[in-house]
C-alpha cells in the first residue's frame, strides 16, 4: 500500500493530510454510478472523494477529526453541495439519513495510533470499526455504505463486526491487487 508518506507535502503546514492515492482511487470507481439526495464521507482527508459525490449527491457532508484538513479540502473543493464539519467519524452529524456512506479508514495494522491517517490499530480495523459505529446510525433505509480495507487488516473480522454487531449485511464488491497487498471495497447495506 502506497499509504506511507507518498504524495504528502506540498508545504509542512499540509504535511500530515493524506493525498488521494490506490485506495482513494478504488473507492472513487466503486461510487462512479451512485447517485441520490445526501451523502456523507468520513474521514475525507483532501475532499477528492467528497468532490466525486458532489457530482452526484444534492448534498455531500465530508467529516475529518483535523481541521487542517478540512481547511485543505474546501480550498481545493469549494463546491455549493458540499459541508466540511470538524468531528471525529460521524459524531457531530444527527437528524439526517444518508444515501451513501463512503469510508477510507486508516487500515494499516499497528500497535499504537501515531498517524492517523494511516495506523488503523490492532488488527488495522478498530479505527474502521470505530468509524461504522459513529455513522451507520445515520444509514437510510435503502443506503449502502461503502469501504475500503486492506488485505493487511483482519477484514473477515471487519466483515463478521458488521454483520453480527451492526446487524448489517456486507459483500467484498472490488478487488485491485498491489504488490505487496490486495484492496477491497466493501458494500454495506441493510438486510
Amino acid at each position: 500500500m502506497i499509504r506511507h508518506r507518498q504524495g504528502r507535502s506540498y508545504n509542512n503546514t499540509y504535511a500530515n493530510i493524506y493525498k488521494p492515492a490506490e485506495d482513494t482511487f478504488l473507492l472513487a470507481d466503486a461510487l462512479s454510478d451512485a447517485r441520490g439526495d445526501n451523502a456523507l464521507e468520513i474521514g475525507t482527508g483532501s475532499g477528492y472523494i467528497a468532490s466525486i459525490l458532489a457530482r452526484n449527491f444534492k448534498n455531500v457532508i465530508a467529516t475529518d477529526i483535523d481541521a487542517k484538513a478540512l481547511f485543505y479540502a474546501k480550498s481545493n473543493y469549494n463546491m455549493d453541495n458540499i459541508s466540511y464539519v470538524c468531528c471525529d467519524a460521524a459524531d457531530a452529524i444527527m437528524g439526517m439519513r444518508f444515501d451513501l456512506i463512503a469510508i477510507n479508514p486508516p487500515y494499516m495494522p499497528s500497535d499504537s495510533i501515531k498517524d492517523r491517517s494511516i495506523d488503523g490499530g490492532n488488527g488495522g480495523i478498530e479505527v474502521a470499526i470505530s468509524m461504522l459505529k459513529s455513522s451507520s446510525r445515520l444509514l437510510a433505509d435503502n443506503g449502502t455504505i461503502y469501504m475500503v480495507i486492506s488485505s493487511l487488516a483482519d477484514y473477515s473480522r471487519l466483515i463478521s463486526f458488521i454483520k453480527d454487531k451492526l446487524g448489517l449485511d456486507a459483500l467484498i464488491i472490488m478487488k485491485r491487487a498491489y504488490w505487496f497487498e490486495e484492496l477491497f471495497v466493501i458494500k454495506i447495506f441493510n438486510r
